[in-house]
């Protein structure tokens, strides 16, 4: 579909992100121990595979906050994508659908021509349809979209302006 409606959605942290980090931790944690006791692993083997969950565990605790999207807006308009934050600054972004499951999208976004905005690394963000029911299928319309020149920007369409 090349004709979507323009759509303006809210984004905001992912809620269950750090719950979500803490199941996986834990059950990391459990399959070492599940490990452990059915094959009466000991020293250097144990140790080791308990230093890499507790190293691997610590790491994605100090990287979560830094992938995770700040509160702003995605917006379909004119066959592009762009990214409003709560200062209403806008910039150009690519938007990739990640998982569907209906009521709810994980999407990854990135500035298409300024690699200042968010370090160049791509943000992510699970939207609901509950966030916005009636603006919901204009969205997934969007989402599944082409965009209108192959990600290169209009002139009228600067990277970064304020609105």
């Amino acid at each position: 579909m090349h004709n979507a409606p323009p759509v303006v959605y809210p984004v905001g942290r992912f809620f269950g992100g750090i719950g979500c980090w803490v199941v996986l931790v834990l059950m990391g944690a459990l399959g070492l121990l599940c490990w452990q006791f059915f094959s009466h692993a000991e020293g250097v083997r144990l140790g080791g595979a308990w230093m890499l969950w507790l190293v691997s565990s610590g790491w994605a605790l100090w990287l979560a906050p830094q992938e995770a999207s700040d509160r702003g807006h995605l917006a379909w308009s004119d066959g592009l994508w762009h990214w409003r934050d709560e200062n209403k600054q806008e910039w150009a972004v690519h938007l990739n659908p990640l998982v569907d499951f209906g009521q709810s999208l994980w999407v990854s976004y990135r500035a298409i021509n300024d690699a200042r905005w968010m370090g160049g690394r791509p943000q992510f963000a699970c939207v609901h349809q509950a966030s916005m029911p009636l603006s919901w299928h204009g969205f997934r319309c969007a989402v599944y979209s082409r965009p209108s020149e192959t990600g290169q920007l209009p002139e009228r369409h600067p990277t970064a302006r304020k609105i």
